[in-house]
């Protein structure tokens, strides 16, 4: 792969994963509710619904999933509600939260679970790939080659950019410490995973 070609794409995946997403609402959730350390675990969970993303596409499925309504129409309304579920949970918790929630609390492997759940059930992320990895792929050179090339560089990108968004809102949290100020916060954030639901949701094919 041409390093001029490789650049293009690799600005295209800055792009791509700095666009505020259900994966930006975590992360930054994350930060805010059990620090920086736990929740890194949660952008685990984000890159592995990633990968899992990325090898659906490297096998066609990406195509399939595109060219059927049903399938699209069925992903696209269980990430919808699980979506809604999480932004419902959090503003109902909202009463009992506050900063500095004790990360030894928290489940590491449901962490990584939930932020896996909400990254692999949006079927708008799949066909973007499908129809984004393509225009890289040279098709004289070896495919699975490309492939993992292009692949490394989403999931390092994305990762980057998720690890950035997570210390920016760990900087901003000593000074989110009142407990009515982390009230507010748990029910913008509550809120935006429910309008990202509704707006999944809606997406047409």
């Amino acid at each position: 792969m041409a390093l001029s070609l490789w650049f293009t794409f690799f600005v295209a995946c800055i792009v791509f994963s700095v666009a505020p997403g259900a994966g930006t609402v975590a992360s930054i959730s994350n930060s805010l509710n059990v620090g920086f350390k736990t929740a890194v675990k949660g952008i685990v969970g984000l890159q592995l619904a990633l990968i899992s993303h990325l090898l659906i596409v490297s096998f066609g499925l990406g195509a399939l999933l595109a060219s059927s309504a049903t399938a699209f129409t069925a992903i696209k309304y269980l990430g919808a509600a699980y979506l809604i579920y999480v932004g419902v949970s959090k503003i109902l918790a909202a009463k009992k939260s506050k900063i500095g929630t004790d990360a030894g609390d928290v489940n590491p492997k449901a962490l990584i679970r939930q932020c896996y759940i909400v990254n692999i059930m949006n079927p708008k992320s799949i066909i973007f790939l499908a129809a984004f990895l393509p225009q890289f792929i040279d098709p004289q050179q070896a495919m699975i080659g490309q492939y993992l090339i292009l692949g490394t560089t989403v999931v390092l990108v994305d990762t980057c950019v998720m690890l950035g968004y997570t210390i920016m809102a760990s900087v901003a949290k000593p000074y989110l410490t009142s407990p009515s100020t982390m009230k507010a916060m748990n029910r913008v954030f509550g809120s935006l995973f429910v309008s990202m639901g509704v707006l999944l949701a809606r997406a047409e094919q």
